[in-house]
């Protein structure tokens, strides 16, 4: 039986959608692409915004349309949100919510297979929502998840009701995942989850409790000695989870990325206030000093809001100077968008679509103008690259990703494809860098 899956969202997500996918072939599907006919077509959706709700329920008309006869399942952010809005939909066979995602394979196996499809031997009470990967399809960088659920609480986001409170992995289940990666060829390997800045071992685990307490930098220093990954790279980390041990760790190491990616959200004090964020603008810009002082070379990004509830031009234009007069290098803008349950939904002062509009693509323009005075600097310079399998699609040039992320294209032979290479800079074409051996 053929079986086609899709993601939506965040790299937890792709993640799980993976750990479902090698589960699946091992109960004995064909994974085909999602573009092609199926039996069986498996969404893992997210609820960050109403544009992502969209997407999701796209790819359900398309799979419908597709293989009109196949069974759609459903998982992810959105089914645990929406499970009832999602069953009504047209070709939709079975919706699946985060506390059994870790049984999907079996629930389709179950519910939808045939004699060739056997299901998997129950999992160990112990296993972290019964994930683990050992391969990622058609990509050169493997996910390892370590940690999900947020207690956080920002007043715009959904997330803490779909993933729930926090959970952290086990360590030695964490190591013997990325030594199972490595051992399959991949040299770099992204810690992901909701809050991988709170990891702690022994707090919130899906078993009985943690044995020794490690937060991510004893996790990382754990990963450093234990395994041969040549390069670990992390997710986004909140300001407040930033400690000087970590800032020492990450400049000391060549094995880990020079990329952080640190959500900003707002540049207007009383803006982040309302959005339960714990930090100020001052303290963010001290931090972020402090980071490009220690990491020369590094590249710091950050998710901003455009239009919360609320948000006077005047709070906007102090978003828009706080940004431009900032060290950070990279921005992923987002419009404002209405969560059902959260507190920010229920503000009245909403902002006119057409002004959200207007404002995210000044955000984008700027975020643009940074992201290439970045680049700039790198001309005349040498990189630390990962080949990937791939090569470009418009030029046909080899492509990978530096270090601190910044995608290069060169000439070169097959056989690099899967190294980490030095590279030359060149000079700079639009948002990537040219380079040669």
């Amino acid at each position: 039986m053929k079986v086609g899956l899709f993601t939506i969202g965040c790299k937890l997500n792709q993640y799980e959608t993976q750990a479902i996918a090698e589960e699946l072939e091992e109960c004995g599907f064909e994974r085909v692409d999602f573009s092609h006919p199926a039996e069986i077509y498996v969404i893992n959706t997210c609820t960050v915004t109403k544009e992502s709700d969209y997407s999701s329920r796209q790819a359900i008309y398309r799979a419908k349309r597709r293989s009109p006869q196949a069974k759609i399942v459903v998982t992810g952010c959105y089914a645990q949100l929406e499970k009832e809005l999602l069953e009504k939909l047209p070709g939709v066979s079975l919706v699946v919510k985060q506390d059994q995602k870790g049984e999907l394979a079996n629930l389709i196996v179950n519910s939808f297979g045939d004699h060739t499809i056997k299901p998997k031997e129950k999992k160990k009470d112990d296993e972290f929502f019964g994930f683990r990967v050992c391969k990622h399809a058609k990509h050169t960088r493997a996910l390892v998840k370590i940690q999900d659920g947020c207690d956080k609480g920002c007043s715009y986001c959904a997330v803490p009701l779909a993933r729930g409170k926090e959970k952290n992995r086990e360590i030695d289940s964490i190591l013997a995942e990325i030594n199972c990666l490595v051992k399959n060829g991949y040299k770099e390997v992204i810690l992901t989850g909701v809050h991988i800045g709170r990891y702690n071992s022994a707090i919130g685990r899906s078993a009985s409790g943690g044995k020794d307490g490690l937060n991510l930098v004893g996790l990382t220093e754990r990963i450093l000695d234990n395994t041969k990954v040549q390069r670990l790279r992390f997710t986004s980390i909140d300001p407040k989870e930033f400690s000087d041990e970590l800032i020492d760790l990450i400049s000391k190491s060549k094995r880990i990325a020079k990329h952080l990616h640190i959500p900003l959200q707002n540049g207007d004090d009383h803006v982040l206030f309302l959005m339960k964020r714990d930090y100020t603008t001052d303290g963010y810009r001290k931090l972020l000093e402090k980071i490009k002082s220690a990491i020369p070379q590094v590249m710091i990004g950050a998710d901003v809001i455009a239009g919360f509830p609320g948000e006077t031009d005047e709070q906007f234009e102090n978003t828009y100077q706080f940004i431009l007069s900032s060290p950070l290098d990279y921005l992923h803008v987002f419009s404002y968008s209405d969560r059902k349950g959260t507190s920010a939904s229920q503000v009245p002062d909403k902002v006119p679509p057409q002004i959200i509009r207007k404002r995210s693509e000044i955000l984008h323009v700027l975020g643009r103008k940074k992201w290439e005075n970045y680049l700039e600097g790198f001309i005349g310079k040498n990189l630390e690259v990962l080949i990937e399998q791939k090569r470009d699609k418009t030029t046909n040039r080899l492509t990978g990703l530096s270090d601190n992320y910044i995608r290069v294209l060169l000439d070169g032979e097959d056989s690099l494809k899967n190294k980490i290479i030095p590279v030359s800079i060149l000079r700079r074409e639009g948002n990537v860098l040219m380079g040669k051996i």
